[in-house]
């Protein structure tokens, strides 16, 4: 059963950040810190990504539904913003297309929505699963790797810790849900003010999904950060981050 974290006051409006693949909910703290002072935050622990259950993460479309219902239940159906990054992003935008929700703002961030190639996506899931296996073996090599990112130290260690975790059936089932996953065209019907934001390293699959964003909604925003890599805005230039993310909200 996925967990969901809170903060801040549950009179407020509420935020809900939704964190990406092979990371905690952890990635999300500057952000946390900053909007629970005027919001409610509501950030889940996705399946599979939790040291401390291991419920397998299964599809993008239940870990959207199973949002949704906790959000229902605990809060109501009226949220402000939905905030979510590479797997999250998409989850997010499924969470749109299911429009059982009334969200006024959205900022998908480097999200995949158009399928990928079966070959590219076998040789990628084949890939993150012996990434798995060299962090359950404590990688000096792969830790050394991650350190020179832009992943801060103690992002690193997390990213280790939910890596070791990791069963080859999650880590399998997030890369053939999220790289399957087609933007659903019910998310036309939404009424929620959206941004697709990318950065300029990652612009040749980034162009693609905020293509398609826009294709079934055309009002959608999109910006692209130059100079940024996939994840290094909400994760490695937090401050900027919120930043853009109140500018949004408060527009």
């Amino acid at each position: 059963m996925m967990k969901f974290k809170e903060f801040g006051n549950k009179q407020h409006k509420a935020i809900i950040l939704i964190h990406g693949y092979g990371i905690s909910w952890r990635m999300w703290q500057p952000q946390i810190k900053a909007f629970s002072n005027d919001y409610f935050v509501i950030v889940p622990v996705l399946d599979g990504h939790d040291t401390e259950n291991n419920s397998p993460f299964t599809t993008v479309e239940k870990a959207a539904a199973d949002i949704i219902d906790y959000v229902l239940q605990t809060y109501g159906n009226q949220v402000f913003a939905i905030c979510g990054a590479s797997l999250g992003a998409t989850i997010a935008a499924d969470i749109l297309a299911q429009n059982r929700l009334e969200i006024a703002k959205a900022i998908i961030d480097a999200g995949p929505i158009v399928p990928m190639n079966p070959f590219l996506l076998k040789l990628s899931v084949n890939y993150r699963i012996s990434q798995a296996h060299s962090m359950k073996k404590g990688s000096r090599r792969l830790k050394q790797l991650l350190s020179r990112t832009f992943y801060p130290p103690e992002m690193v260690d997390d990213v280790f810790r939910i890596g070791a975790n990791m069963t080859d059936e999650s880590c399998r089932n997030v890369h053939l849900s999220v790289f399957n996953y087609a933007l659903p065209p019910s998310i036309a019907d939404t009424k929620t003010d959206i941004t697709y934001w990318y950065g300029s390293k990652e612009a040749w699959l980034g162009k693609k999904y905020a293509a398609c964003m826009l294709s079934i909604v055309p009002s959608v925003k999109i910006k692209i950060f130059k100079g940024l890599d996939h994840g290094e805005l909400c994760i490695g230039n937090p401050d900027l981050y919120i930043n853009e993310a109140t500018e949004f909200f408060n527009a």
